[in-house]
């Protein structure tokens, strides 16, 4: 017997449904869909929604310079320009379409009194979301439902949050204020190291579903992010582990 995401596959291509994948940063949903989404693209319309793609003028906050350093960078706009381009040469690779949405990268936001992440282990991978930071999510729903609206994207595919980064989480908040069919998934490589959010995966009667196929090959696409690979990847290998996918246990749409 099929499992729920084979069938939820399966009902796509029944129904020639389009798809929208929301990806927090310029190499999430490759780095945590890619295999999948390489499935998808010869059979469907596919979209890849990036959500936090630009930087900031200077001057910049610590943690944001020492980001820069060390990915080798001395100017945060040339960083993200040569994001935008990898992100956008990887995706057209697969045949999916790439919108950038324009909101500004965690370390690079500021509230009224200075930096909106002051830290990035204590406070911006921490998942405190910054009270600046409060109605972001519902800016980001707002943009990302006149795209899904646009495309007709029946199924959205969007982060579960694993490793709690705020960028994730505020990700994961907006798609759960879409009127859509979610399908979460496990955020790679958070979840080398981190397990899912308990209390969400309760509360959203989520339950997982791998999927291998393809996914040695995706090393090949994850590569193609010059600017990250060696950052997340210190010894140079992408590990072959399944890509999870978070469905509601009762077929419904889920909230955030």
């Amino acid at each position: 017997m099929a499992d729920q995401l084979t069938r939820l596959l399966n009902d796509m291509e029944d129904a020639g449904a389009a798809a929208l994948v929301i990806s927090p940063h310029l190499d999430d949903a490759v780095l945590s869909c890619g295999a999948l989404l390489a499935h998808l693209a010869p059979r469907h319309p596919v979209t890849v929604a990036t959500v936090f793609t630009v930087a900031a003028p200077p001057p910049w906050s610590l943690p944001a310079r020492r980001a820069l350093r060390g990915l080798g960078h001395l100017d945060a706009e040339d960083l993200f320009t040569q994001r935008r381009a990898e992100d956008r040469d990887v995706l057209a690779g697969i045949g999916a379409e790439a919108v950038n949405l324009g909101f500004r990268d965690a370390l690079f936001r500021r509230g009224r009194l200075g930096p909106a992440y002051p830290t990035y282990r204590l406070d911006a991978a921490r998942g405190r979301v910054a009270s600046c930071d409060t109605g972001l999510a519902a800016e980001v729903s707002a943009r990302v439902g006149e795209l899904a609206r646009a495309r007709e994207a029946a199924v959205v595919f969007a982060p579960l949050g694993v490793g709690r980064h705020v960028d994730h989480l505020i990700t994961r908040q907006a798609a759960g204020k879409l009127n859509r069919r979610i399908v979460y998934y496990s955020d790679f490589p958070y979840s080398l190291k981190a397990a899912p959010e308990a209390g969400f995966v309760r509360r959203a009667g989520l339950a997982p579903h791998p999927w291998l196929q393809g996914r040695a090959e995706n090393a090949d696409r994850i590569a193609g992010y010059r600017t990250q690979f060696a950052g997340l990847f210190r010894d140079g290998t992408v590990p072959t582990r399944p890509e999870v996918y978070w469905l509601p246990a009762n077929g419904s749409t889920t909230e955030g």
